[in-house]
């Protein structure tokens, strides 16, 4: 187990940054948290993945534009149902598909 700058223990930890996850290591004495090289790494591959999407008001509700490569690899459909599950970090939107 690596050790902190401030002689605490490094453990696993990790999060959301800009809408993407992440993982890292996280001192139990002091919180600071770093990440390896390989994390790095798999963090950028997943923010140079991750599509921006815009939030349109629709009367009440907002409705989310999915990107259309989402929508080929998918096939989705107009006016197709799916489910929008809450999630500790967020939300997930799953298509009736998956």
């Amino acid at each position: 187990m690596r050790k902190c700058a401030c002689g605490g223990k490094m453990g696993e930890s990790g999060g959301y940054r800009k809408g993407v996850r992440y993982s890292s290591l996280k001192c139990a004495e002091c919180g600071e948290e770093l990440m390896t090289m390989p994390q790095a790494k798999s963090f950028m591959r997943s923010a140079e993945k991750a599509k921006r999407v815009t939030f349109s008001k629709w009367g009440e509700a907002l409705a989310v534009r999915i990107p259309a490569e989402a929508v080929r690899q998918y096939r989705l459909k107009a006016r197709e149902k799916g489910a929008f599950v809450f999630e500790k970090d967020g939300f997930k939107i799953l298509p009736s598909t998956a």
